[in-house]
């Protein structure tokens, strides 16, 4: 089986020796050179395939697509979903995260082939902004990687040499904590970089922001908020910590113009999320997101749940007493795909994937506050996240009702500034004066659900506050809740260490991951 690099082609170099005993140590040198095509390309051109990998496949991808079912914003109701959903085998196994544990080291593995090509004597030197977005990608991979799967192949993995061949064939595993002080070098690095110049402008090879120098700027430091907030739990001065998540938000995305949204979506080239459903109509609507939605009268529930299929149509609910509102019951649904409604989400084909969103920065800004008993500065952030989500589920729906056509019956308002400001006012600030971090973190939750990607940054958020020992979301599926992904197979049956760490595979049920207080 192939290791996390062993995606990586590489040739089988045969001994010569045995017949040539006289060759020069140079000719032997040759021998395993391709001098048929490209060695290497210029690093703007890597970076398109970095963004698209990154976004549609490991933001987009099978994470997002699990995740949807482990925290209840679809319920799972057919072959690999349904055994997630159930529990059956599918969170624990090898093979259920292997693509993605794959595909996740190869976008790092080609984020490190810019780092080095933009480093001195480089065939890309002095091209320090395509540098800087490198950097932030190779974090941001990095952080998925450790996120799902904690302590894991690194500092040798995604590693190669100058033609493209892996250092290490059987990487060593590296702990978390380790990794972690690695992201935030890489992003610091990242944020000095992105101040400098390209000789080699990246353009619209740049497939989130042209090139715009500024924009990665913002990404950068937001995701330096993200990831100090991820490690709260471990931070031995939290004030000092979520003070500089406020300091980094400031600096960080000022609107959703400036957010990371990877949105080259149209009608052949569709939102995974929508293209996951297309092909396998797997999920349903989830009865435990439903009643909290209903419970608050959120403007979401209308807009965005839908009826089973009748005559071929999807019909948008009215309320949770519309007898075309039919939830699947979380971890106990039936295999059935017809039976249930689903979600506007699963037809957004043109919705953008979201790698970081700017409501996901002024909810960060928002629990900082809160945490920090500035409750009036706390409620005015939150709002404005709750409005901008808002904003953001009726960009998909508007994508949803576009793909249906005529085959939905609208029924509902498009939601407006307005309606989310009204919603708040009545509904959002109450709950907020009775537990300020509660409401933030449920709002945050809500924004989450959707075609954009967020699921896989909102299970980092269950897992941390679990581990704070608060439970605020009340999920419904009574069988063990997975804290983790499993290593990938391609590891598991051939790197020694990897297979080890793995066993039986239901360590993903009880070993919490570092900063969630565990140790692996």
């Amino acid at each position: 089986m192939k290791t996390i690099i062993g995606s990586l082609k590489t040739l089988t170099v045969v001994s010569f020796s045995l017949i040539f005993s006289a060759c020069s140590e140079d000719i032997m040198d040759n021998i395993n050179k391709d001098t048929s095509h490209t060695n290497s390309v210029e690093g703007k051109f890597i970076m398109t395939d970095v963004i698209t990998s990154t976004a549609f496949s490991n933001v987009g991808g099978d994470f997002n697509t699990y995740f949807s079912s482990y925290i209840e914003y679809e319920v799972g109701i057919d072959n690999q979903l349904y055994n997630a959903e159930t529990r059956l085998n599918e969170p624990s196994a090898a093979s259920t995260f292997n693509n993605i544990w794959s595909g996740t080291y190869t976008s790092l593995k080609n984020a490190r082939i810019i780092i080095n090509q933009c480093n001195e004597g480089g065939r890309d030197e002095g091209n320090y902004i395509t540098k800087g977005a490198a950097e932030v990608m190779a974090a941001y991979n990095s952080a998925l990687l450790t996120d799902m799967f904690g302590d894991t192949p690194y500092s040798e993995a995604a590693v190669v040499d100058e033609n493209g061949s892996p250092l290490y064939m059987t990487p060593k595993i590296d702990k978390q904590e380790e990794i972690y002080a690695t992201i935030m070098t890489l992003l610091d690095d990242a944020i000095v970089n992105l101040q400098k110049e390209d000789l080699s402008p990246l353009g619209n090879y740049d497939l989130l922001y042209g090139g715009d120098a500024g924009k990665w700027l913002k990404f950068a430091y937001g995701l330096k908020a993200r990831y100090t907030m991820r490690l709260l739990n471990r931070s031995s001065d939290k004030d000092g910590d979520l003070k500089k998540v406020l300091e980094y938000t400031a600096k960080s995305f000022s609107s959703a113009a400036d957010q990371a949204a990877f949105a080259v979506y149209d009608v052949n080239n569709i939102n995974p999320f929508y293209g996951f459903f297309a092909s396998r109509a797997a999920f349903a609507n989830s009865e435990s997101l439903g009643a909290k939605l209903s419970e608050r009268k959120d403007p979401r529930f209308t807009r965005v749940i839908l009826s089973p299929t009748q005559g071929g149509k999807r019909i948008q609910v009215t309320g949770a007493s519309d007898p075309n509102y039919v939830p699947a019951p979380n971890g106990t649904p039936e295999q059935n795909m017809q039976k249930y409604g689903v979600s506007a989400f699963v037809y957004s084909g043109t919705a953008p994937t979201l790698l970081l969103s700017f409501h996901e920065i002024k909810f960060l800004e928002a629990e900082a506050l809160s945490r920090l008993n500035r409750t009036s500065e706390a409620e005015a952030a939150l709002k404005e996240a709750v409005s901008s989500a808002i904003l953001n589920t009726e960009n998909s729906v508007a994508s949803a009702i576009t793909t249906l056509g005529s085959n939905i019956t609208v029924t509902s308002q498009a939601l407006t500034e307005e309606a989310a400001n009204s919603y708040f006012e009545a509904n959002v600030k109450p709950l907020f004066a009775i537990d300020p971090l509660k409401e933030v973190m449920l709002q945050k939750y809500f924004a989450f659900w959707g075609a954009s990607g967020e699921a896989t940054e909102s299970f980092n958020d269950v897992r941390r506050l679990k581990a704070e020992g608060k439970d605020f979301y009340a999920f419904k599926n009574t069988k063990k809740f997975p804290i983790r992904c499993p290593y990938g197979n391609s590891d598991t049956s051939a790197n020694p260490e990897v297979k080890a760490a793995y066993g039986d595979g239901q360590y993903i049920y009880s070993e919490q991951v570092w900063w969630a207080g565990g140790n692996r």
